[in-house]
C-alpha cells in the first residue's frame, strides 16, 4: 500500500502537482468518523449545543448558595463544553484536509460562532466564583465531593480574581472573541490558501510547484542552486503580500493588548503567562541566557563552513545535511517501526499504545493539495488524539513522526487518568512530552547505527533540532516580545517596523557567521504561532525539561520513568512549574537551559571528531 502511495505522489510530483487527497491510500489517512460518522451527526450535536445555551445562562446568581449549586452549574456546562470541543475538533480537522472546500470552511466558522456564544452564556460563571470568599470556597470543596474535579481550577481563579471583570464585563469581552480571532483567520486564509507559489526545480531536475513541505526538503538539499531557489520563491511569495500580513499580525497584537489591559495586566507578557501561573522571570530567563550563550551556535556554523567549503554560507545553507553518504529516506511504515522500537526505555504499556496510535488511523500522513501545512496532534476528551502530519520521508519527518506521537500519548495517559476538568494540560507542559520522545529516538538511533555516515547525519540532525527548538524559539520569543512592547509604547507595527525588528534578532544569532539576506527579515510573516501570544518560547523551556528527563530516563536512574509517565497523566491537575519539579526538574532556573547548551557544545564536540576523523 505505502509503495502505491508513493507511486502516486511520484507521478503528481513530475507534473508539478500536488496529489489530490481521495488518491492517498485511505490506510494514511485520518478517519474521522471515530469522532462524529457523517456531518449530520456533528450538526445533531450543534443543535444540541445551541439549543442547551438558553439553560447554562439559567444557573447565574445562585453559584454562592451552595457547594451543591456550584457542582451542578460546573457539571452543566462541561457536558455541553465536551461536545462543543468534539464539534470543533471536527469541523477544525476536516477543514485541515482540504482547506479549498467551502463547506469545510463553514463548519470550523459555524462552531467558532457557537463558540462565543457559549462563552457568553458562560460568562457569569468566572465572576461569581470569584465573589464566594476563599474560606467559604474551601468549605464547598471539602464538603461537596464532586468539587474535588475542580479543586485546581477554582483556587486558581481566586488567584486570578484581580484580572477578572465583573458578569457584564466578561460577557463583553466573550462577545469580543470572534472579533479577535479574525486576524488569524485572514492570516490563514491568506497563506493557506490564497497564496500561490511558483515552481523551482528540485534535485531530481524535476519542475514542481513550490509548497512549504517541499520548501524545508529543498532546503535539505546537497545542491546549493536548489535551496536558493526554493529560498526566492518562498520569500519572494511572501514579499508580495507584506502589508497585508502586516496589518493582520499588527491587529492580533493591538487585540493581545486590549485583552491585557481590560483585565488589568502590567503587560501582554503577563497577561499571557499567568493563567499557567508562570512568572514573567522564566521568559526573561530564557532569553538572557540563551543570548549569553550564543558561542556554542557559532562554533557549529564554523564548523559547518570548515566542511562544506562554502565561504559565504547564507541562511538557506544552514540546514542541508553534512552527510551526504547516509542513507536517509524513511519510508513512513519504516518509520513506525523505528519509532515503536525507540520507546521501549518507557515500558511495555506506553509502546501499546504508541502501536495503537499508529495503526489505528489516528494519523493523516501525507502532503496533499489543499491540506493544512505542518504537523500537530490534536483530539476530543472523549474520543482519541488525531495527528497531522505532511510526510516526505525526511529524517526530519522522523522526528516529526515522534514529536507528535509524544503530544498524542499525552493526551491517551491524562485522559485515561484526568476527569475531564482537570485534562487540558497546559503548552508550557505540553512541548515536553513531544520533545522527550524526540530524544529518546534519538538516542535510540544513535545506539543501532554502526554506519559512522549516518552516525554524523543523526548528531547534525539533533544539534538541528537544538537550534531550530531552543535558540531559534527563543529568538522568535524575542522578536515578539521586542513587537509587543513597541506596540504598548503606542508605536504602529508597520510591515518596515516588522521587517526590521525581525532583521536584528536575526543578525544578533545568526548574523556573526551567515550572510542574512535582506528576504529573511519576512519570515516573521510565516509564523502561525506568532498568533498565539507568547507561545513559541514554550519549545525551548520545554525542550530543556524534556532533555533532563530524557537522559534520566534513558540511563534507568531510579524512579525516573515512574515519575515521567506520572507527569503524563497528571494533565492540569497542579500548575505547570510544580508539574515539572514532581518530574525532577526546575524551569524557574536557568539550569535546565544551561545544561541544555552544555550538551549542544559537546555534540559539537562529537561532530567534529567523526568529520575530522577520517
Amino acid at each position: 500500500m505505502l509503495f502505491g502511495a508513493f507511486i502516486v505522489a511520484g507521478l503528481l510530483s513530475a507534473q508539478g502537482k500536488l496529489p489530490e487527497r481521495d488518491q492517498i491510500d485511505p490506510a494514511y489517512r485520518w478517519d474521522l468518523g471515530d469522532i462524529y460518522p457523517t456531518v449530520a451527526a456533528w450538526e445533531k450535536d450543534f443543535n444540541f449545543v445551541d439549543s442547551h445555551l438558553d439553560d447554562l445562562a439559567s444557573y447565574a446568581g445562585k453559584l454562592n448558595r451552595s457547594g451543591m449549586a456550584l457542582l451542578k452549574c460546573l457539571t452543566r456546562r462541561d457536558e455541553v463544553l465536551r461536545i462543543l470541543d468534539k464539534l470543533n475538533v471536527y469541523a477544525s480537522l476536516k477543514n485541515d484536509e482540504d482547506t479549498r472546500i467551502n463547506e469545510n470552511q463553514a463548519l470550523a466558522d459555524r462552531v467558532a460562532g457557537l463558540t462565543v456564544r457559549f462563552e457568553e452564556a458562560t460568562a457569569y460563571i468566572i465572576p461569581e466564583i470569584q465573589q464566594i470568599p476563599e474560606l467559604t470556597l474551601e468549605r464547598f470543596i471539602h464538603k461537596t465531593p464532586g468539587l474535588k474535579d475542580y479543586d485546581h481550577s477554582l483556587r486558581n481563579l481566586i488567584r486570578q480574581r484581580a484580572h477578572t471583570l465583573d458578569a457584564a464585563g466578561e460577557k463583553l469581552l466573550a462577545m469580543s472573541g470572534e472579533l479577535a480571532n479574525s486576524p488569524e483567520k485572514i492570516y490563514t486564509a491568506l497563506t493557506t490558501t490564497d497564496l500561490e507559489f511558483p515552481s523551482f526545480v528540485n534535485d531530481a531536475g524535476e519542475e514542481v510547484q513550490l509548497s512549504e513541505g517541499r520548501y524545508y526538503k529543498a532546503l535539505q538539499s546537497a545542491d546549493r542552486a536548489v535551496r536558493r531557489s526554493a529560498f526566492e520563491g518562498m520569500f519572494k511569495t511572501y514579499e508580495k503580500i507584506v502589508n497585508t500580513n502586516a496589518a493582520a499580525f499588527s491587529s492580533a497584537v493591538k487585540a493581545d493588548i486590549f485583552y491585557a489591559r481590560a483585565r488589568n495586566y502590567n503587560s501582554t507578557l503577563e497577561a499571557a503567562l499567568d493563567d499557567a501561573r508562570i512568572p514573567v522571570e522564566v521568559y526573561h530567563n530564557l532569553i538572557q541566557t540563551v543570548g549569553a550563550n550564543l558561542a556554542p551556535l557559532q562554533r557549529y556554523l564554523k564548523l559547518r563552513r570548515k566542511i562544506t567549503g562554502i565561504d559565504d554560507p547564507h541562511l538557506y545553507d544552514a540546514s542541508y545535511p553534512l552527510s551526504q553518504k547516509a542513507a536517509l529516506d524513511y519510508p513512513y511504515d519504516e518509520a513506525v517501526l523505528i519509532v515503536e522500537k525507540a520507546f521501549t526505555p518507557l515500558g511495555g504499556e506506553y509502546t501499546q499504545k504508541v502501536s495503537k496510535a499508529l495503526s489505528s488511523r489516528w494519523i493523516d500522513v501525507y502532503e496533499t493539495a489543499g491540506k493544512g501545512t505542518g504537523g500537530y496532534s490534536w483530539g476530543p476528551y472523549d474520543v482519541h488524539p488525531y495527528i497531522l502530519l505532511n510526510y516526505s520521508g525526511t529524517l526530519d519527518d522522523l522526528f516529526t513522526l515522534a514529536h507528535e506521537v509524544g503530544h498524542a500519548l499525552h493526551s491517551v495517559y491524562t485522559n485515561s487518568s484526568q476527569p475531564y476538568s482537570k485534562s487540558e494540560y497546559t503548552l508550557f507542559t505540553a512541548e515536553v512530552a513531544s520533545t522527550f520522545n524526540e530524544n529518546l529516538l534519538l538516542r535510540y538511533l544513535l545506539k543501532t547505527v554502526d554506519s559512522r555516515p549516518l552516525k554524523i547525519a543523526l548528531i547534525d540532525q539533533w544539534i538541528g533540532n537544538l537550534i531550530s527548538t531552543v535558540y531559534v524559539q527563543t529568538m522568535f520569543a524575542e522578536f515578539e516580545l521586542n513587537v509587543h512592547t513597541l506596540a504598548e509604547n503606542g508605536e504602529a507595527l508597520t510591515a518596515e517596523t516588522l521587517n526590521q525588528a525581525y532583521l536584528s534578532v536575526l543578525q544578533k544569532y545568526f548574523g556573526a557567521e551567515l550572510v542574512i539576506d535582506d528576504l529573511y527579515k519576512l519570515n516573521w510573516g510565516r509564523i502561525p504561532h506568532f498568533y498565539e501570544a507568547f507561545y513559541v518560547y514554550k519549545y525551548a523551556t520545554s525542550f530543556c525539561a524534556s532533555a533532563v528527563l530524557a537522559q534520566r530516563v534513558f540511563e534507568n536512574q531510579p524512579g525516573a520513568t515512574e515519575a515521567y509517565l506520572n507527569f503524563l497523566k497528571a494533565g492540569n491537575s497542579d500548575y505547570s512549574l510544580e508539574l515539572l519539579k514532581s518530574a525532577g526538574v526546575d524551569m524557574s532556573s536557568p539550569r535546565p537551559i544551561i545544561e541544555t547548551i552544555v550538551e549542544f557544545d559537546k555534540l559539537v564536540d562529537q561532530l567534529e571528531n567523526l568529520l575530522t576523523d577520517r
